[in-house]
């Protein structure tokens, strides 16, 4: 089987890198990673632009040229690529999506390529190359883990979603809890609770349902987590059943924002990840540790 170098390239990742190149005039930059994920050597080159200058999102931004060392065949690489597409998204909060392929002298584009550069409220400080050699390092192997099992790559997609710009508050929310619903019902099946006559159910109570808010519940602290929920409970109930609201706009603001790092630690915590996260209801000025 090929062992050959898969190359691509990415966009809309603003973020930097833990070792520096240099240039003939004596210039440098932070801007390459090199990592280990798993059985995988993967070389990361951030665009000389977006490493020197101040990030600014918006539309398709080339941003990032990948090597990865360890695959074995085209489908191998693309799900490689595609895996770390959605780990950075997720740190940055910005759509990072393949440009192209490259491997074994076989080229391919994605058709259509979609995503938007953002640099609104990362997630984690992509402008510290280090930390998100770290994080990726030590999300890798619970991320490739747990993929399929809890949906993330459709969760980090439908956050990032509730990222774009122009949206109605109550559409934003409402992805909020769309994704709050995906990973309560992805965490009752893996604990295999019985689903009857469109409800989770306790096993060793047949008659007993788990509802919406006692599997969030029980999913967070799993994870060591005791958010307080009952306000967002009732928002997610009167948006499900009304579409609209009538709180005020700095209510929902609150709702959404506080909503979104629950998610995100969830998330985190989810990946085995330990270390500084920002929060996202403080414009990601203010972090928070994790472990």
């Amino acid at each position: 089987m090929s062992t050959d170098l898969f190359h691509a390239e990415l966009a809309n990742y603003l973020g930097v890198g833990d070792l520096r190149s240099d240039d003939p005039d004596g210039s440098w930059l932070w801007n390459r990673h090199s990592l280990t994920m798993g059985r995988y050597r993967v070389e990361l080159t951030q665009d000389r632009q977006i490493v020197a200058q101040r990030p600014r999102g918006g539309g398709l931004i080339p941003s990032t040229q990948l090597v990865i060392t360890g695959v074995r065949s085209f489908g191998e690489g693309e799900r490689v690529t595609d895996d770390l597409c959605r780990l950075l998204s997720l740190a940055a909060q910005s759509q990072v999506v393949p440009l192209s392929y490259r491997f074994g002298g076989r080229g391919r584009q994605p058709l259509h390529p979609m995503g938007q550069a953002l640099y609104f409220r990362p997630l984690l400080p992509i402008r510290d190359g280090a930390a998100m050699r770290t994080y990726l390092e030590t999300v890798w192997p619970r991320y490739r883990l747990l993929k399929r099992r809890r949906k993330l790559a459709e969760v980090i997609d439908m956050l990032l979603i509730a990222e774009l710009p122009v949206q109605p508050l109550e559409v934003k929310l409402a992805q909020l809890f769309i994704v709050m619903e995906n990973l309560k019902s992805t965490h009752a099946k893996a604990c295999g609770y019985p689903f009857r006559r469109g409800r989770y159910r306790d096993p060793a109570q047949p008659s007993r349902v788990l509802g919406f808010e006692a599997l969030l519940r029980e999913m967070f602290a799993e994870m060591g987590m005791r958010p307080g929920l009952r306000r967002l409970v009732t928002l997610r109930n009167e948006i499900v059943h009304f579409g609209l609201s009538r709180r005020p706009y700095e209510s929902l603001r609150d709702h959404h924002d506080r909503g979104k790092d629950i998610l995100h630690e969830y998330l985190l915590r989810l990946l085995g990840f330990r270390g500084r996260m920002l929060l996202y209801r403080h414009a990601a000025r203010v972090g928070k540790d994790i472990g």
